[in-house]
């Protein structure tokens, strides 16, 4: 339900927001009270469209950020299942390494992109991709 009182001359205006519920108060105390009954419907992020982009094909934003999450991995375990893509790419929090998800002579697995040691550290070649 949300009330509002209105007044020609006022000094003072007072909103309270909760979940469910907008309530306005004018003062002085000389106002008429109008009450409308309307029904916010609360919002999540499946019913809030989107535009697809590049590899996010979704309409969706919760599947949108879904497609987004899948494609970059931080974890001491490997990626593994079908939702693997070449381009996705792994940070190995256990062993400090960055790897690519690519094919090499025709071998599509994880390959290490940077590795995080500082004695020898990987160099990289844009001509190698």
């Amino acid at each position: 339900m949300i009330t509002i009182e209105a007044t020609p001359i006022f000094t003072e205006v007072t909103a309270q927001i909760s979940e469910t519920n907008i309530e306005v108060s004018i003062s002085p105390a000389n106002t008429t009270v109008v009450e409308v009954s309307t029904a916010f419907p609360p919002l999540s992020a499946n019913s809030i469209t989107v535009v697809p982009y590049k590899t996010i094909t979704s309409t969706s934003l919760q599947t949108a950020l879904e497609q987004l999450a899948d494609q970059n991995f931080r974890s001491g375990l490997e990626p593994t299942g079908s939702n693997l893509a070449v381009g996705d790419t792994w940070y190995d929090t256990s062993n400090d390494v960055f790897y690519i998800y690519r094919t090499v002579n025709g071998v599509t697995d994880w390959y290490p992109l940077i590795n995080g040691g500082a004695d020898t550290p990987d160099k990289l070649d844009g001509g190698a991709f």
